[in-house]
């Protein structure tokens, strides 16, 4: 693949259109002190999926609230300005991911359920091991394979290549991947997050979620993303043409300090949350 294909990759991230305006909006809120709940229950309101999914979240069982929550300014106070943040980002982003990634022999949904299950599995292994924000490590999760869907067509072309070569040299997907088109989809999503303005750890989780070791800003947040994507490939979520073909890290783990039935059991929390997310995002 030569030149003239790393400009297209290149400006495929460059034509990406921004979130939406709602959501541009609410989030901007959210990261104002002086919003108040009901300011931001005002613009999430203009959209009734929006609103929808705000109630629905803050019902659900992963939030275990005893009490029906009935308005979207109650929600919000409930669920807290940081947890709002990733619901509002998560909907965002559904269009885009929610789409068929056949590149990666990934039908309609599938990479959508990944993202949402390594979101998820992130916030419960920061949560585990009292990483500074979970709702940070949340967000990371989400994003972290968004490189796929520029990369797509690119890789469905020359998928038979990168897998031949993925085999016999005993590289990774991603290895493969960048010495046939030049980039990876880690490179390409840190590229994205970049355009979309998110912070440098984050972009640096996405940049080296395969290989954490080389992470430097830090590396707490990219072996959480890590073991989260292993333990989502573990439950099957998403498991395209390149999903068995990434091994877990001891370092990520070393790192985490997190042993072999810590895995486990986060692999059951996990398996149980996505069942009732996949619910509230439907």
């Amino acid at each position: 693949m030569g030149q003239d294909v790393a400009q297209r990759i290149l400006k495929e991230v460059k034509d990406l259109p921004p979130f939406s305006a709602i959501a541009n909006r609410a989030l901007k809120l959210t990261n104002n002190p002086r919003s108040s709940a009901i300011d931001i229950s005002r613009v999430i309101s203009y959209d009734p999926a929006f609103t929808a999914r705000v109630l629905r979240m803050a019902n659900s069982a992963y939030y275990g609230f005893s009490r029906k929550v009935t308005t979207v300014s109650e929600a919000i106070v409930i669920l807290g300005y940081e947890t709002l943040k990733s619901v509002v980002l998560a909907l965002t982003l559904q269009k885009f991911y929610d789409r068929e990634v056949h590149g990666y022999g990934l039908e309609k949904g599938d990479l959508w359920k990944h993202s949402v299950g390594c979101a998820l599995a992130s916030r419960l292994i920061a949560t585990q091991v009292k990483y500074v924000s979970v709702e940070e490590a949340f967000v990371a999760g989400l994003l972290h394979d968004i490189g796929k869907v520029i990369l797509n067509q690119f890789v469905r072309e020359e998928i038979d290549k990168i897998i031949e070569l993925s085999g016999s040299q005993g590289l990774s997907f991603a290895e493969a991947e960048k010495q046939v088109l030049g980039f990876d989809h880690q490179d390409i999503g840190s590229k994205v997050a970049e355009k979309w303005n998110f912070n440098d750890k984050i972009v640096e989780a996405i940049r080296c979620h395969h290989r954490p070791d080389r992470a430097r800003k830090d590396m707490d947040l990219t072996a959480i993303v890590h073991v989260a994507d292993f333990i989502c490939l573990s439950l099957g979520l998403g498991v395209g043409s390149d999903g068995m073909l990434y091994p877990l890290k001891k370092e990520a783990l070393d790192r985490l300090k997190l042993d072999e039935p810590e895995i486990d059991n986060l692999i059951f929390a996990a398996y149980n949350i996505t069942e009732e997310i996949e619910k509230i995002l439907a």
